[in-house]
């Protein structure tokens, strides 16, 4: 079932049993985080301009921590290269030494509810 397209029926049932789930243990699903958002334009642009460090887009869950959107949960879309976090160089032409840069992870959507 990795890295290939899922019917829309396994992914409906999928998310069906996450609420079940939330809901069997407590949590309100109505006030809880059900899914993140980006708009395609500005995603595009972003994978495009990494996609060259990565061979691996992990999607890594997260919680905010106290601000505008305190306790809510989010994704991280991360590059990774050879099982490790994307770098790239400093220098273009240049690289894998200690000089590289951290490929800076993607969120900014939008959550729902």
């Amino acid at each position: 079932m990795t890295n290939r397209p899922i019917p829309v029926e396994q992914a409906n049932a999928m998310i069906s049993e996450y609420i079940s789930y939330m809901e069997k243990l407590g949590v309100d699903m109505a006030k809880q985080t059900q899914s993140v958002s980006f708009t395609s334009k500005e995603f595009y642009t972003w994978l495009t301009s990494v996609m060259q460090y990565m061979d691996e887009l992990r999607v890594c869950i997260g919680v905010y921590p106290d601000g505008t959107s305190s306790g809510r949960i989010t994704t991280i879309l991360w590059p990774y290269k050879d099982g490790k976090p994307a770098r790239k160089p400093k220098v273009e032409g240049k690289g894998g030494g200690d000089d590289d840069e951290d490929v800076e992870p993607y969120n900014d959507g939008h959550t729902t509810p």
